[in-house]
């Protein structure tokens, strides 16, 4: 059942043609997460958490696209909290904040993300990358980091 779902979600990332070549995409990966991060942009984004909680907010509701958590289609905000989480946001703009553990994220499209890493015992916070670029643990202050933006205007800031 689960392999099915992420099958299923996986097939729904190709991008319509005319979507991609009109918007500049890039890509955030999250592995093994452990913290916050809140996701603000444009485009497909597909997660798994272990245990914790996500919030989605679709920022344009009134278009075809919406988010849906373990397999079901759900409305504008949706909050839920728990273990084995899975979720997907199949287009449009979003506001997706996962609080946990064990999280994997995967964004393509562009916006600003707020990765805030929370050490387990060994001092691990998981893993990111941003488009093809070196993977790096998750900070464990507050960082913003830029996907999907031209290759000059992607920056990575640390926040105060």
């Amino acid at each position: 059942m689960r392999l099915a779902l992420i099958l299923t979600c996986v097939a729904a990332l190709a991008v319509p043609a005319a979507w991609s070549a009109s918007r500049p995409t890039g890509s955030l990966s999250i592995e093994d997460g452990r913290g916050t991060v809140v996701l603000k942009g444009r485009g497909i984004v597909i997660g798994r958490l272990e245990r914790g909680s996500v919030e989605i907010v679709d920022l344009t509701p009134l278009d075809q696209w919406s988010p849906r958590v373990n397999g079901v289609p759900r409305g504008r905000t949706v909050w839920t909290r728990g273990k084995d989480i899975n979720f997907y946001v199949p287009g449009g703009r979003y506001k997706i904040t996962v609080e946990g553990e064990g999280f994997s994220i995967s964004a393509r499209g562009q916006g600003l993300a707020t990765l805030d890493g929370a050490p387990d015992a060994a001092g691990s916070t998981g893993t990111f990358a941003i488009g093809d670029s070196q993977v790096v643990s998750l900070p464990v202050t507050a960082e913003h980091v830029q996907y999907g933006a031209p290759a000059a205007a992607a920056t990575k800031a640390v926040s105060p």
